[in-house]
């Protein structure tokens, strides 16, 4: 779905696009925090820099993923899809920077290509992702490299008799097998990390929870408590004494999350079993199963302005109450079409990360500051057109963007608010 959008999106681009534009900083995409089903970054342990692809510039990952993007962009014109998907950044990179040496990369990568400007020339770059073969063989082998490298540490681990730690929970000095240890803390401390064979890099788990015990933080709810017995007692009086699993920090312990590319636990969890979802009736058709009951779990969108998450309705509901910014009413008066909408959201957000006011481009020291000028200001208005009316707005601010994908079932909103408007305003003046 969102390969579809971006390539909608590259092919609705206008004829202002300008590379060389000065007035924009580099600015890769960005992800919001809530979600990311794939943010355990699938780098190798011993991974830190991975080149790019055409020149001698490094970057160190995955600190700098956002900045390496948006060089291959800004730069070589080129884009890598799905980067989070992929088990090891740098030996995906060191590859195709090998490859492309033998064989230019308009042999192999797809190219997008804008809409054609007055002068008839076109905008374009290079798009490399898993719908090319070599590049999908390649990502799948890095997968198997990094789920046998796994496999080899647990099994070191499993086989290691010398290891030797200090209970999180009391005062035993523990020398044995990591399996026991972990048995001693589920079965007399109740602290329920797992299943040992479902276990990898146990000792830095440990190191982990131990760091957040110290620092009086809850494992699960993740509070801070005042000292280490009001801490206990409530991760026993709660029940929290175990690991949220909607805690993206431990995927990289637990070996469901390396066993197919780009899929964690969640994912994997949520796949239908064949056996049940394909049931053969009397007549000896197959059916589908009842899914009448079904309901997709979407993720939270995330205000234009603030924190704030909830669903798309929400959302609209608050942005209208708390900021005086009716999104809807908004894009019916300017009679927005699809991708005009696309524009106006990745240019707010884009404005409101960086601190600056959508409105005015006034730059605020804080999130807090800039909301509170905005609303002194009265700047919680659609901004100019020419502010945001770009092609980089195009591409999204955060790539799990979930506002993005509500725009198609809001332009349909819009029609049917514009249809409705126009209707009362031919009954007042026929009732004059």
């Amino acid at each position: 779905m969102r390969n579809v959008f971006f390539c909608e999106c590259l092919c609705a681009m206008n004829s202002d696009w300008n590379p060389d534009r000065k007035d924009m900083d580099a600015f890769g995409p960005l992800t919001f925090s809530h979600s990311s089903k794939n943010a355990f970054h699938r780098i190798f342990k011993d991974e830190k820099i991975a080149s790019c692809l055409f020149c001698t510039k490094t970057f160190v990952l995955p600190q700098d993923k956002t900045l390496f993007s948006t060089h291959l962009f800004r730069c070589h014109q080129f884009k890598i899809a799905d980067t989070e998907k992929i088990a090891s950044v740098s030996m995906y990179c060191e590859y195709w920077r090998s490859r492309f040496q033998t064989e230019p990369p308009e042999k192999i990568c797809s190219r997008m290509i804008s809409d054609t400007r007055d002068d008839g020339s076109r905008v374009s770059f290079l798009l490399l992702g898993d719908f090319v073969p070599e590049d999908k063989k390649l990502r799948e082998d890095l997968q198997n490299k990094q789920l046998r490298w796994a496999l080899r540490q647990q099994t070191i681990e499993r086989e290691d008799k010398s290891f030797s730690r200090g209970c999180l929970m009391c005062r035993l000095q523990f020398i044995g097998c990591r399996a026991d240890y972990l048995c001693h803390l589920s079965l007399l401390h109740n602290l329920q990390l797992g299943r040992p064979e479902n276990l990898v890099f146990v000792d830095e788990l440990l190191d982990l929870i131990e760091l957040k015990i110290r620092s009086l933080q809850c494992l699960f709810c993740s509070k801070i408590f005042k000292n280490q017995i009001v801490l206990k007692e409530h991760m026993r009086k709660k029940q929290h004494k175990k690991i949220n699993p909607k805690d993206t920090e431990f995927d990289k312990f637990y070996m469901i999350n390396y066993l197919e590319v780009g899929k964690d636990w969640r994912q994997i969890q949520n796949e239908p079993d064949d056996e049940l979802s394909n049931v053969e009736n009397s007549d000896g058709y197959v059916s589908d199963g009842d899914w009448s009951d079904w309901q997709e779990d979407e993720d939270p969108v995330v205000c234009l302005f603030c924190d704030i998450s909830s669903t798309f309705d929400n959302i609209l509901s608050h942005m209208n109450d708390a900021h005086g910014f009716d999104f809807t009413r908004i894009c019916v008066e300017t009679v927005m079409d699809f991708y005009q909408q696309v524009k106006v959201v990745n240019y707010v957000r884009r404005q409101v990360y960086t601190g600056h006011c959508p409105c005015c481009n006034e730059t605020l020291p804080n999130r807090e500051k800039l909301l509170e000028h905005m609303n002194v200001k009265n700047h919680f208005v659609m901004p100019q057109k020419q502010l945001w009316d770009h092609p980089e707005y195009f591409f999204p601010t955060y790539e799990n963007d979930s506002f993005l994908c509500h725009l198609n079932d809001c332009h349909d909103d819009i029609a049917e608010l514009h249809l409705t408007q126009q209707m009362k305003e031919k009954c007042q003046v026929g009732s004059c």
